[in-house]
């Protein structure tokens, strides 16, 4: 994604640092998260911990949901808008822009209630289990709220993108131009609905008294949320994906100049 050619599309910088973001997000939700489990951690166990790794996670998971709209307006705004697209993520702007979901995910850790890991089932949740009476006290609202908004975000973007596609070709736009939008368009759509399927149970299983397997499926779509989309940009992606075997089998790209004339028709702006 660091190449050039690429860092030059305001779509791969956003998928860059949700990458960044997922890595941080997986050594809380899977690396730290195991460790607790196989101690049978609880909260009165290891509370420093557990609470400094609570909104750890908890900052990350939202600001990932909301990188992951943020790819999805990139790309609708492409398919349908591409002067307001231009206007918004073109060049620098895009760094500008991703400081709105880092400053919503340090809200997150700063200014809301923590999530708490319990080894009974595996999973975090707003109550640490200790006071029987008390559980709708440590509700974290904002949190819900936010699962809540990429759960109906993703629908209405989902919806507006495949429309704005059929419009695009009928419109008889390019068709290499459609290919490569389409491919960008597919590993958006895949990564977030895998957002919005595990913030979905996640909110689910804290307010609802659901069997423990869904507890544990829930805590693996979150690991999954983080960990699947090096797997989605490699399978999907020709152009990360040849990119991937260059670096893993040391060999270097051989572009003449004949074919970067060719390939690059649109060098400095979305596709």
């Amino acid at each position: 994604m660091l190449e050039k050619e690429l860092w030059r599309m305001s779509c791969y910088k956003i998928m860059f640092f949700v990458g960044i973001v997922d890595m941080f997000a997986l050594a809380m939700n899977s690396i730290s998260t195991g460790y607790l489990a196989y101690e049978g951690a609880v909260f009165c166990t290891h509370p420093v911990f557990i609470y400094i790794t609570g909104l750890w996670g908890l900052g990350l998971w939202c600001c990932s949901c909301l990188m992951n709209i943020l790819l999805l307006v990139n790309r609708t705004l492409n398919v349908s808008n591409s002067n307001l697209s231009d206007y918004v993520f073109e060049g620098h702007r895009t760094y500008l822009v991703l400081l709105i979901p880092i400053i919503y995910g340090l809200y997150f850790m700063f200014f809301t209630r923590t999530c708490v890991f319990s080894s009974k089932y595996y999973a975090w949740f707003y109550d640490p289990f200790i006071f029987p009476d008390k559980s709708l006290e440590y509700t974290n609202v904002a949190h819900g709220i936010n699962n809540l908004m990429i759960m109906c975000g993703t629908f209405i973007f989902y919806g507006y993108i495949s429309f704005a596609l059929c419009k695009s070709s009928r419109a008889g736009k390019s068709p290499r131009i459609q290919v490569q939008s389409y491919q960008i368009l597919y590993q958006s759509v895949a990564i977030c609905f895998i957002n919005q399927v595990s913030s979905s149970v996640y909110v689910i299983m804290n307010f609802i008294s659901v069997p423990e397997w869904i507890i544990v499926f829930a805590q693996l779509l979150w690991q999954l949320d983080h960990g699947c989309p090096v797997i989605i940009y490699i399978t999907i992606n020709p152009t990360i994906r040849s990119g991937f075997w260059r670096k893993i089998t040391f060999k270097k790209r051989r572009i003449s100049s004949m074919q970067t004339t060719s390939i690059r028709p649109f060098p400095y702006r979305d596709v």
